[in-house]
């Protein structure tokens, strides 16, 4: 049996309970579901035909997921580089794109001789839903992403001062990578990413997949590429409650004040990289948020094609000082 398909029939079981019982009764069995989140990863991602190579999953490339706590299973994605790889990068991907959309992002870094991570955090994309969640992405609190990133940094990636980490977060995953730059201090993490990061403000809710709405962003076209042979891909409306979180995520990230802390240890570098169309309002607020952390420098780029060697120019830049 599919894991959905198990996750739905949980759903349909409480919804149906549910129906049958008091307000307050409902409530405490909707508050009960809570820890007990069923949700599976989705590891069997087919390759589009038609696709050009460059978009294809590296060689040595495989699908596993991991469990942080009681969320749904994150998904996530690694390969190695031919020779002893000199960092490893983790690659926090947008709710906005299936991960697939990043390999060509992991195949530069793996160019560079890089291990790279692909992380799609529960609730979006081929990551395990939500009880109740629905088909549509879902956060049920503002620190999920944070926490099973976290959890997977720490339990699966194991990064060593001599390998250090360097974790990047695109869009709306751009504010987890950035706040866990606040979190994640020590000499085995080197540096964290921020691309074209969510800035603040409405957030468009999207519509339900069609396979003639062909997005016009770079990776939402590679993205449509494999929700065609994927339905497992296709989340792409985005509930109330996951926009109330990101929001949340970046009001706490955009409150803080934290340069004139870092008193113990040199904090890891963090990069907000903003591509060169950006609107000035656009470029102005990924400005002030990155005033916001420590060691933290604004650099535009030429657009998620040119992501990963910029990336790999950033880690090779620091690797420099270690």
């Amino acid at each position: 049996m599919s894991p959905f398909v198990l996750s739905r029939t949980l759903r349909f079981t409480v919804v149906a309970v549910c129906a049958a019982a008091s307000l307050a009764g409902c409530d405490k069995i909707k508050s009960a579901t809570r820890d007990m989140q069923p949700g599976q990863a989705f590891l069997d991602s087919q390759i589009p035909p038609g696709l050009s190579p460059q978009y294809f999953p590296p060689q040595g490339f495989v699908w596993g997921a991991y469990r942080a706590k009681n969320l749904p299973e994150a998904r996530y994605g690694v390969a190695s580089p031919p020779v002893n790889p000199k960092a490893q990068v983790l690659i926090l991907a947008d709710p906005d794109y299936p991960a697939e959309s990043y390999f060509e992002v992991m195949r530069q870094l793996l160019d560079a001789g890089y291990g790279v991570w692909l992380f799609e955090a529960p609730g979006q994309g081929g990551a395990g839903r939500y009880l109740l969640q629905n088909d549509a992405v879902f956060a049920a609190g503002a620190k999920d992403s944070q926490v099973a990133a976290t959890g997977f940094i720490n339990d699966i990636v194991k990064p060593t001062a001599d390998k250090p980490l360097f974790v990047v977060g695109t869009g709306y995953s751009a504010i987890n990578s950035l706040a866990l730059s606040t979190v994640l201090k020590s000499d085995s993490v080197g540096g964290f990413v921020g691309y074209d990061p969510y800035v603040g403000g409405d957030i468009s809710k999207g519509n339900i997949w069609h396979r003639e709405d062909v997005p016009k962003s770079y990776w939402g076209q590679i993205g449509q590429n494999w929700q065609m042979s994927n339905p497992d891909l296709r989340l792409k409306v985005k509930s109330d409650n996951w926009q109330k979180q990101v929001k949340k995520a970046y009001a706490d990230l955009n409150g803080l004040h934290l340069p004139v802390v870092a008193l113990k240890r040199r904090p890891a570098a963090v990069r907000v990289i903003a591509p060169k169309s950006d609107s000035t309002g656009e470029a102005n607020a990924a400005s002030n948020l990155c005033a916001r952390l420590p060691r933290c420098e604004v650099m535009p780029n030429e657009g998620p094609q040119a992501l990963g060697r910029d990336v790999a120019a950033f880690i090779q830049t620091e690797l420099t000082k270690i």
